[in-house]
């Protein structure tokens, strides 16, 4: 009897690994999904968990998931060293990476070349990343649902012919796709945050399946095994966390006074809850408009975190399944920042080491 593997990432693990949904809200809903026999997406958005507009680009993403060479070609975004990577979709810890980097000091060895023979990936999920990585640096590869513009369209906050307009006016005018956009008036600046907030959550997703997708022998060496063989069955439980927002600062009000110090202080500015099973930790993934702010200082992370625009995570440690965090933060002002209430510019998430 042949042995046929399909490969792929169903919806809901999509949803867990970027933190779009927990373990236990994808439960509920997959219970209530055998009561009523709908599409699991109907469910989740019937339900409350996920927002359709957050659904609708996800499902976009899925599509690249199917098969590894697809996962891998769905690079977007800065480009990001391995260990970033390797943190990021959770298949390392802080202190593997700094291992492996100590490593690396001691032998001249590449820091992929340390992972495999650390046990931490094999080489053909090294190669799969190194791939990715690679995709990250070329500007010209083709559309990825990644893409920041690709998402807006996906989310139904820009139709296709303009992003078109947008790529074409960013290709002279050199600035962010997202300024051009804002130019345009085709978007508002939370869209815009919005879409990246997605970004980064859906990226996390891509190389958590990337891994997967790696994990899996190819149908070629797949195909050669006898059909007497034994497939060997192993699972995990999926690392989660959850967070509950108690208090965030609506907006950042900016006086002349904080202008002509160069920067304005906002003590106390978010308060959240995490809850999560991971041993390890968590990180909290920010992401900063670039339009108000160059750098911000971050403190209650346990020490100071100075972040820049764009997207960047923070490592945290728990003392526990539930941690309160209280969050106070120094934003260091650009030039052409002028008095007045701004919508508050940083979105946060957190993601289980």
């Amino acid at each position: 009897m042949a042995l046929q593997i399909k490969a792929g990432r169903y919806i809901g693990q999509i949803l867990v690994d970027g933190g779009l949904v927990s373990c236990r809200d994808l439960e509920l809903a997959l219970e209530e999904q055998k009561i009523t026999n709908e599409l699991l997406g109907q469910v989740l958005t019937r339900m409350g968990i996920i927002d359709p507009t957050d659904l609708k680009v996800a499902l976009a993403v899925q599509e690249q998931l199917v098969h590894l060479e697809d996962a891998v070609k769905a690079a977007a975004g800065v480009r990001q060293m391995l260990g970033a990577l390797l943190l990021q979709a959770g298949q390392i810890s802080e202190a593997q990476l700094e291992q492996a980097i100590a490593e690396q000091k001691k032998s001249g060895e590449k820091l992929g070349e340390i992972f495999v023979r650390l046990g931490f990936l094999t080489e053909r999920q090294l190669d799969a990343l190194l791939d990715f990585q690679k995709g990250q640096e070329d500007v010209r590869s083709s559309a990825s649902p990644l893409r920041l513009g690709d998402i807006l369209v996906s989310a139904g906050y820009i139709s296709r012919e303009q992003l078109d307009s947008a790529l074409g006016k960013q290709s002279v005018s050199r600035k962010k796709l997202g300024e051009v956009l804002l130019e345009e008036g085709y978007v508002q600046p939370q869209q815009i945050r919005h879409g990246i907030t997605l970004q980064q959550k859906l990226l996390t997703s891509i190389l958590v399946g990337i891994l997967a997708l790696a994990a899996v022998p190819d149908a070629e060496a797949v195909s050669s095994r006898s059909a007497s063989s034994q497939v060997k069955v192993s699972a995990r439980v999926l690392p989660f966390t959850k967070m509950r927002v108690h208090n965030q600062s609506p907006v950042l009000m900016v006086t002349e006074a904080d202008i002509s110090r160069g920067y304005v202080d906002v003590p106390g500015g978010s308060s959240i809850e995490v809850s999560s099973n991971s041993r390890d930790g968590h990180y909290l993934s920010f992401e900063c408009a670039d339009e108000v702010f160059k750098q911000v200082r971050i403190d209650g992370l346990g020490k100071p975190a100075l972040l820049g625009a764009g997207s960047s995570i923070v490592p945290f440690a728990m003392d526990g399944k539930v941690v309160r965090i209280d969050l106070s933060y120094r934003f260091i002002l650009s030039e052409s920042m002028k008095p007045g209430a701004y919508p508050w510019p940083l979105t946060v998430s957190v993601v289980p080491m």
